[in-house]
C-alpha cells in the first residue's frame, strides 16, 4: 500500500490526477503561466499510459489507474511465485531492506534485489538504503545481483553503493529533474553530472576504475550493517 505522502498532499497531487474538475481548478494559473509545458503535454498525448501494462479491450492501462492498483494492492510472496511460473525472463524485486527478505525473493526465483526504501515516502523512519546494503549483500552471497535506490544525487553516493557490494544504482529524482526542466536534454546532462562526478570521486580515491572499488575505500563502523 502506499504511505501517507504529505508533500504529495501539500501539493495537491491527488486532487491533479483524480479529483474533480472543481478540485483541478486551482491548478489552471499555473498551466496558464506555462504554455510551452501544456503544448508539449497535449502534443505527447495528455497523461501517459504504461505500455507494459496492456488491458484486454482498452490498450495500454493510464498511468493514474497503475498506481490506485499498486496502492491497493495487498501483495505477498505467493505473488512472486506465481509471476516466476508465468514468466521465464528475469525478475528484479525492488524494495529489499532485509538479509531474510532478499534470501526469500533470490529462493523465489529473483535474478537481482533492489535495496530501497522507496525514496523514504512509505515507511517514515525506515533504513536508508545505504545502510541496509551491507545485509542484502552479505545474504545473497552471490546468489543474485544487488542493485541499490534512494538517496543517489551525486557521484559520490554511487561509488559509496559499489564500495559496499552494489552491482549498480537506480536514480529517479536525478532524471527526474533533468526531464522537468529540460527534457530529453536534461535528463542527458543530469547523467552527465553524474558520471562526471563518478570520475571524479575515483581520481581523488587514487582508484584506477569502478571495477577496482571495494570496502577498503569507505570507512564503515563495526556495528554499521553487516561485517
Amino acid at each position: 500500500m502506499a504511505g501517507l505522502r504529505e508533500r504529495d498532499m501539500h501539493n495537491g497531487v491527488k486532487e491533479l490526477l483524480s479529483g474533480s474538475l472543481l478540485a483541478k481548478a486551482r491548478f489552471l494559473p499555473e498551466i496558464v503561466m506555462h504554455p510551452g509545458w501544456l503544448a508539449s503535454f497535449l502534443l505527447d498525448g495528455g497523461v501517459p499510459k504504461l505500455p507494459n501494462v496492456v488491458m484486454p479491450g482498452r490498450g495500454a492501462m493510464p498511468l493514474i489507474d497503475v498506481s490506485a492498483a499498486l496502492a491497493s494492492a495487498a501483495v505477498c510472496w505467493e505473488d512472486l511465485r506465481w509471476i516466476r511460473n508465468h514468466w521465464h525472463g528475469s525478475i528484479v524485486v525492488k524494495g529489499v531492506l532485509t538479509g531474510d527478505d532478499a534470501r526469500r525473493a533470490v529462493d523465489e526465483g529473483a535474478a537481482a534485489v533492489v535495496v530501497s526504501n522507496h525514496g523514504g515516502r512509505q515507511l517514515d523512519g525506515v533504513a536508508a538504503s545505504l545502510r541496509a546494503l551491507p545485509e542484502v549483500v552479505a545474504a545473497v552471497n552471490g546468489r543474485a545481483e544487488v542493485l541499490m535506490d534512494g538517496g543517489v544525487r551525486r557521484g559520490a553516493d554511487i561509488v559509496k553503493a559499489i564500495c559496499l557490494g552494489a552491482r549498480a544504482v537506480l536514480c529517479g529524482r536525478a532524471y527526474a529533474y533533468g526531464l522537468a526542466g529540460s527534457g530529453e536534454a536534461g535528463v542527458a546532462q543530469a547523467l552527465e553530472i553524474l558520471r562526471a562526478d563518478v570520475e571524479r570521486t575515483l581520481r581523488l580515491l587514487g582508484c584506477a576504475s569502478i571495477a577496482a572499488l571495494d570496502r577498503s575505500y569507505v570507512s564503515v563502523p563495526p556495528n554499521w550493517g553487516a561485517s
